[in-house]
């Protein structure tokens, strides 16, 4: 079955090619609302708003109710309209959606090189559109905003299919479209001049400049504005006969149908009157590249000049920096990442970005962990980025060598946040900053200065109406005047006159005409912020002063709602109206799916002020929203709370559907919330240490299976600094055992032993040994793997009691699992499974899927040691799929071990070498040497098997290496009788 779903146009549901009934006009705006964000949660406050400008009270039960019929009109289509605790989402399944299509023709036509191709891929786009307005015409601000975009996007469509045929040398036969498209859109500049170019090229040189002419009339006396650069240049070149215009000489061609690329635009492509063939699949992308810079802001006016000399600087930058200063407000930013996205086909390598928060000195941004954010988005696991920073920035500059990279450093608070972020020759780097940054090796430094008043205009123009203010054009001075020409104040006043159409200019310049508002206006942009805070609703106020606390770089909704202390669906309502007064930004949606919202610094600035003394709520709840989301993501993952130990800080949550993410998905939601968790850690450290070392505790599950050690250490250090400086005994010795826990996943385990012996002794000084049972947990896996077999078997028989006392099944697993691996360890097979089956049985008390994956792996591995291959072969193949989906490069490589060793005793070489090579190469992805050393005994088997004793010496000797820095004595010995076992 083929089913469309068509937003060109009127709003359409096809099934092989019949009107789907789309339950009356609500369920339409229904339908069309879900559509614009097909496959993402659309929350209920947002799809209320869409169908509905003032909601009624019964507002969601008419939703439930229209989605429950869309979902029973699309039933057996592929597609489906389901209900979440966060809102209401369509996934289309196979169907085809004409908006993506569009997209994805318009992004395919820029990047094709050939404009016969992008004249095809163009032609395709328009004919996508089944009417001259897309979404049939609905009312409504959100429907009538995403049309008036959707139109822009068309139009653009439009000029670049025009300028390729241009660049084909068809200037005679766009002529009339031209003179159309000229009249219907005459404030359409790059029309005009496309319009020019077509006429001087078919030799009409005097209807070019009249054209000129006609344009220059219609910008004064409909926006009061002058031609723009590009118009200007072109009408002096028409005027000097310059030989740049005569461009490719015009081409005869047959005529050819409609979207093929050689025929001129159709009255469909110009007009969206045709019927659309349904969207094609997407085709496979090619090598991923990092791509990481924020999208761009629309209402960015002027600065050409200031442009053009980044563009400049950057192609030929050689490891030199070019740097955008100037005051706050000023559109550093909005200018660099213009330029960015401008230049990304220059950069085919990639590009990277990083907000080094420098406007703000406790919250700056550390290089460190900027470097270990950028070697992680150049591909390198978290397990191999480097612990030191100076080893992390030679890696970083290692990896860049010989790549064209451009890094973006956005909001720089001086040179000694830059300089370890700087890449060698080939890449370049844009920088901002408030600061001059004399220290640096300055390519380009450009000063932003204030907007000229034409700019400044056409600022306020493009966001609250060219109309509007070509008809006030006195006020529009006037409000252009007061806000010292600032593009931050301009686009706060011009965002309240968007969103009060009916208000007057020249009442909205009255107001600002008291001193102290103008003078705060060209101080900082204060009374800005204060218009658009004076408008919003009480609970947008009480969010805007309680988000401007926290130090995070963005949040969730789930954050507002703990500010607020409200439900989801009112704070997400309250982040609307901050969205819709330009006070918040939204940054995009997070690998868990959740929409995320970023504040400006001048912004937060402002709301800390009107936050007053007063302060302590507002976070408390946030802090203690925290604590028991992260908790809740532990207890989903491994079946308990870290580490079964009661905390000191009220676990409380505003709204029960907040916990719906790290349930459902612990490591993939706390990952989306990874920058936000250290940052707000590292906040904790100085207001509340309780909470500072339990989020650092629970948190210890993410950075552990994403193997991201930079940030495991900064989380425990910090964690374990307050609990000593708070006193607070149980946190440091918590805090102790987890950073032992992490100096053995480093492989530091010297540091590690010296570390957990203290965390150990601390809690028994403290009577609790259930704490010194998991220090000995961890005491037990070091003493193992350094060979002190008899030490563990009676760490772990001793812990196995007290864990089992404590009802701790996560860590009464675990010491078992311990037993069950040293009788392993001895060849006491047959001793070794029951106990690692009881390790197992345990562990599926509790409910969660990790902790059986560890005790499965080990069952396996001890049924494969007597035989029992087809039941070992299943377990490994069952851990390998888990570990997969979980990115456990660790775990992967455990079982294909399994798998590989399993082969070998089945004589099949070949797939035994295929398992265990494969298991190598995870081992080194992940950065640990013990992972990958695990894999070599039965890989250098494998090789001899085949033949290749070569090899199997090779692999051998490079692991004997690792063994014998890291003392693992038992490794040590099985790799070195097999050396002595390969043929000389």
């Amino acid at each position: 079955m083929a089913l469309v779903f068509s937003l060109l146009g009127p709003v359409l549901v096809t099934l092989d090619d019949r009107p789907l009934e789309l339950a009356g006009p609500r369920g339409r705006r229904v339908l069309a609302a879900l559509a614009l964000e097909a496959g993402r949660v659309v929350p209920a406050a947002g799809l209320a708003q869409a169908v509905w400008d003032d909601p009624p009270a019964t507002a969601r039960e008419q939703l439930q109710n229209a989605a429950g019929a869309l979902r029973r009109r699309l039933a057996g289509s592929g597609a489906s309209v389901s209900r979440t605790e966060a809102g209401f989402v369509l996934d289309p399944g196979q169907a085809a959606l004409d908006v993506r299509e569009f997209a994805h023709l318009r992004s395919a036509a820029e990047a094709a090189a050939d404009p016969a191709e992008a004249r095809r891929l163009l032609g395709g786009a328009l004919e996508l559109w089944r009417g001259p307005v897309a979404l049939g015409g609905l009312r409504g601000r959100i429907f009538e905003s995403a049309a008036a975009r959707l139109e822009q996007e068309r139009l653009d469509c439009v000029e670049r299919a025009l300028a390729a045929d241009l660049e084909l040398g068809r200037h005679a036969r766009v002529c009339t479209e031209l003179a159309g498209l000229t009249a219907e859109h005459p404030l359409r500049e790059r029309l005009v001049e496309l319009h020019m170019l077509a006429l001087y090229r078919s030799g009409r040189r005097g209807e070019a400049l009249e054209a000129f002419d006609r344009a220059r009339r219609h910008l004064a006396g409909r926006a009061g504005l002058d031609p723009g650069p590009e118009l200007r240049a072109l009408h002096a070149a028409v005027l000097a006969d310059a030989p740049a215009l005569r461009g490719p000489r015009p081409v005869r061609v047959p005529a050819a149908p409609h979207g093929t690329g050689d025929a001129p635009l159709s009255r469909a492509e110009l007009h969206g009157t045709g019927s659309a063939p349904p969207p094609r699949a997407e085709p496979p992308r090619g090598p991923a590249v990092p791509a990481q810079l924020p999208a761009q802001t629309l209402a960015l006016v002027g600065r050409e000049s200031q442009a053009g000399t980044l563009r400049r600087g950057l192609r030929a930058a050689e490891g030199g920096v070019c740097l955008v200063t100037g005051p706050p407000g000023i559109g550093k930013t909005a200018l660099a990442l213009r330029v960015a996205h401008g230049l990304r086909e220059e950069f085919p390598d990639g590009q990277l970005y990083a907000d080094l928060r420098g406007a703000d000195p406790t919250a700056a941004a550390d290089p460190a962990e900027v470097l270990a954010g950028f070697l992680r988005g150049l591909g390198v696991d978290g397990r191999a980025v480097p612990a030191d920073a100076g080893e992390r920035g030679a890696l970083y500059r290692s990896l860049l060598a010989g790549r064209r990279v451009l890094v973006v450093l956005d909001n720089a608070g001086g040179e000694a946040q830059v300089e370890p972020l700087l890449p060698g020759a080939g890449c370049a780097v844009l920088v901002t900053s408030r600061h001059r940054l004399t220290g640096l090796d300055l390519r380009v430094a450009l000063g932003l200065p204030l907007l000229d008043e034409r700019d400044a205009l056409g600022l306020l123009a493009h966001i609250a109406g060219a109309r509007r203010v070509a008809a006030e054009a006195e006020a529009a001075r006037e409000l252009v005047r007061l806000c010292g020409r600032l593009p931050l104040a301009l686009r706060i006043v011009g965002a309240e006159l968007a969103a009060l159409p009916h208000r007057e200019l020249a009442r909205l310049a009255a107001r600002l005409g008291d001193e102290r508002a103008r003078l705060d206006v060209l101080d900082g942009v204060r009374a800005g912020l204060r218009l658009g805070y004076r408008a919003l609703p009480g609970e947008a106020r009480a969010l805007l002063r309680g988000l401007a606390l926290l130090d995070a770089p963005d949040c969730a909704a789930w954050t507002a709602a703990a500010v607020l202390g409200c439900r989801l669906g009112a704070a997400e309502e309250a982040l609307d109206a901050l969205v819709a007064a330009h006070l918040l930004e939204v940054a995009g949606r997070d690998e868990a799916g959740q929409q995320r919202y970023r504040m400006h610094d001048l912004v937060r600035a402002f709301g800390r002020e009107l936050a007053g003394p007063p302060r302590a709520e507002p976070l408390r709840r946030v802090l203690s929203c925290w604590v028991a989301l992260v908790r809740e993501g532990r207890r989903a993952h491994q079946g308990l709370d870290y580490p079964g130990l009661g905390g000191r800080t009220a676990a409380r949550v505003p709204d029960p559907a907040v916990l719906a993410g790290p349930r459902a998905e612990p490591v993939r939601w706390l990952g989306a919330e990874r920058e936000a968790l250290v940052a707000t850690v590292r906040q904790a450290a100085r207001v509340d240490p309780y909470a500072c070392w339990e989020l650092a505790a629970a948190g210890e599950y993410l950075f552990d299976l994403r193997s991201d050690l930079a940030g495991w250490q900064t989380v425990q250090e910090l964690g374990l600094a307050a609990a000593r400086a708070a006193g607070d005994r149980t946190g440091e010795a918590v805090m102790l055992v987890g950073l032992g826990r992490h100096r053995t996943c480093r492989e530091e385990w010297g540091p590690a032993r010296a570390v957990l012996t203290a965390g150990e002794a601390l809690f028994e000084e403290l009577g609790d040994a259930h704490g010194a049972a998991y220090a000995g947990w961890l005491l037990s896996y070091l003493d193992r793997i350094q060979g002190r077999l008899d030490e563990a078997m009676r760490r772990c028989r001793r812990i196995a009691v007290v864990f089992e006392a404590a009802g701790d099944r996560y860590g009464q697993a675990h010491a078992l699992r311990g037993i069950g691996q040293v009788l392993l360890a001895r060849g006491e097979g047959g001793h070794a499974l029951p106990v690692l089956r009881e390790a197992l049985a345990v562990a599926e008390l509790g409910g969660a899927a990790w902790p059986r994956m560890c005790m499965l792996r080990w069952v396996a591995d001890a049924q494969r040691t007597l035989g029992r291959l087809d039941e070992a072969e299943a377990g490994f193949r069952e851990v390998l799929a888990h570990t997969r989906g979980s990115g456990d490069l660790a775990g992967q490589s455990a079982a294909r071990i399994g798998l590989g060793r399993i082969a070998l005793d089945r004589g099949e070489a070949a797939e035994a070498l295929r398992q265990l090579r494969a298991a190598d190469e995870l081992g080194r992805r992940s950065g640990q040497s013990l992972v990958r050393a695990l894999a070599v005994e039965p890989l250098a088997r494998a090789l001899l098997a085949s033949g290749d004793a070569a090899g199997a010496r090779a692999v051998l000797e490079e692991a004997l290496a690792s063994c014998r820095r890291m003392d693992a004595r038992p490794l040590l010995a099985r790799l070195e009788s097999t050396l002595a076992e390969v043929p000389v």
